[in-house]
């Protein structure tokens, strides 16, 4: 599948979320950001457990998540 290019309104959440982080939290919600920290621990080939341990959440959220990822390979 293609990537599709970015869009004004991709660059404006990308510039949002380097300038004013708090905002594009609030924004996306704390769980995807937890979701994606997930995804970015697990794509560096962290355990579920230190994925754990790092981000204070169970075992099963870990994984749980982990399976979602793109190129997830748990």
């Amino acid at each position: 599948m293609a990537k599709k290019p970015m869009t004004d309104l991709d660059k404006k959440l990308q510039e949002m979320a380097l300038l004013n982080w708090h905002q594009f939290v609030a924004l996306i919600g704390e769980d995807s950001v937890t979701i994606a920290k997930i995804c970015l621990l697990r794509r560096d080939k962290r355990s579920y457990e230190a994925i754990k341990r790092k981000l204070d959440v169970t075992y099963d959220t870990a994984r749980y998540h982990c399976s979602k990822c793109p190129n997830s390979e748990s």
